[in-house]
């Protein structure tokens, strides 16, 4: 066993024992991480508590095998500073980094000039209607993602691996009315067609119809007859798959039949994840903490595909706490009055460690020496290495064997983003 001490892990875990070729499984691919929040720069409530601890959370994925992290792009400007962090760690780590590209629901009032005519404003109605006043701003700002996708997609790092965080929130509709998200996840999905082979990265809250709605259009395939910010001009043929040109002058988009998506945090109903199971082949679904609140979604769980299903932390959020109903499934008894999960069956995900690292509320982080960080967790702020956390609970609560269920996963997860799975 190697000592929980971070520090001393990773020296153990990249010397000794990795030539002795002990074994790392289970290996995770944590596909959503968050990185580009401020918690990992310490800034809490735009309150500095501490420096930046991105090395020891990559430090601590190494010890606790989370081999593969997606980072998650929520905005223009957060998906181009994901990119940076990846570019900046990526030759430091063994853990392999990879990043997403998009606007998240929530975001998406970035695509018009703020206090604009067509800004959406917290004080309107939820369904306030919605029309795009300055067309060549939000022309500009659809070019913007699209020559970033374009830029990425040309590069030869290959870290680029799907569009998104995009979608449909309902349950914020305080950060962007419902019809502006409707407007901007269709456009965004347009976009993506330019890029037929990358999968999709999609949220979905409280939605299910809308959302479904806009996504079959691209499953079937529709003519655009308005092609209101002129993506016309972006068709050249030479791309397989992607958007054509109808003699008519509509513009046809269609997925290709080999076209991944993944509803990520999922926390549907069983209806819902039936509903969206059937629509494709091609849709799989990843859960979290969040996934896994209540008794509802504990049934939602228990009925999810095995070989549709993949795992997140959604860090810095989504972690399972004791209020949760998820949090007896962390026991192999499944026992809610066991307080230590770690000796009653959550160690079996870490193999590595003998005991899980110890945690500190923020502001006290920086009173610790800086090379003993790695030892420390930040209480009430998930990170990547507690994906033993989420496997351990969902394959209690399918009832299957935790090797069962990470290996599957692990299959899913590298298929999905077409990565190795070495």
């Amino acid at each position: 066993m190697i000592h929980r001490a971070a520090a001393q892990l990773l020296r153990k875990y990249t010397t000794a024992n990795m030539t002795a070729g002990v074994s790392t499984s289970p290996k995770y691919f944590d596909i959503g991480f968050n990185i580009s929040d401020h918690m990992f720069r310490g800034i809490y409530h735009e309150k500095q508590q501490h420096e930046s601890d991105i090395p020891n959370i990559l430090n601590r994925c190494v010890v606790t095998n989370v081999k593969k992290l997606l980072i998650t792009g929520s905005s223009i400007k957060e998906s181009q500073h994901s990119i940076d962090v990846v570019s900046q760690f990526a030759s430091s780590t063994p853990v392999s980094l990879y990043y997403t590209i998009g606007v998240h629901p929530c975001h998406v009032n970035e695509f018009v000039p703020e206090h604009g005519q067509s800004y959406w404003k917290p004080d309107q109605t939820e369904d306030a209607p919605f029309e795009i006043v300055d067309h060549a701003f939000t022309q500009g700002k659809l070019r913007e993602l699209y020559d970033l996708y374009k830029r990425q997609e040309a590069s030869d790092a290959g870290r680029f691996k799907a569009i998104g965080e995009i979608g449909l929130d309902y349950d914020r509709l305080n950060y962007s009315g419902i019809a502006i998200q409707k407007l901007f996840f269709l456009e965004q999905l347009k976009l993506s067609c330019f890029f037929p082979n990358k999968p999709l990265f999609l949220h979905l809250r409280s939605c299910t119809e809308d959302f479904m709605e806009i996504l079959e259009m691209f499953i079937k395939g529709f003519n655009d007859t308005k092609d209101t910010f002129n993506y016309k001009e972006l068709i050249d043929g030479t791309v397989a798959g992607g958007p054509r040109i109808n003699e008519d002058g509509s513009i046809f988009y269609k997925f290709t039949d080999t076209r991944k998506f993944v509803v990520h945090s999922f926390t549907g109903s069983v209806s819902d994840l039936r509903k969206l199971r059937d629509s494709s082949e091609n849709c799989y679904f990843s859960v979290n903490g969040c996934s896994m609140r209540t008794e509802e979604s504990i049934e939602m769980i228990s009925t999810m595909p095995l070989d549709r299903l993949l795992l997140e932390t959604d860090a810095p959020w989504c972690d399972i706490r004791r209020t949760h109903a998820s949090f007896k499934f962390l026991n192999k008894s499944c026992d809610a009055t066991i307080a230590d999960s770690w000796d009653h069956g959550l160690s079996d995900a870490y193999p590595q460690l003998d005991s899980w690292f110890k945690s500190v509320k923020k502001e006290k982080l920086r009173g610790i020496e800086r090379e003993k960080w790695d030892e420390y967790m930040v209480k009430s702020r998930n990170e990547p290495c507690t994906m033993g956390h989420v496997a351990t609970a969902v394959a209690n609560i399918k009832g299957v064997p935790l090797s069962e269920l990470v290996d599957q996963v692990w299959h899913n997860s590298c298929l999905v983003f077409d990565v190795e799975s070495h």
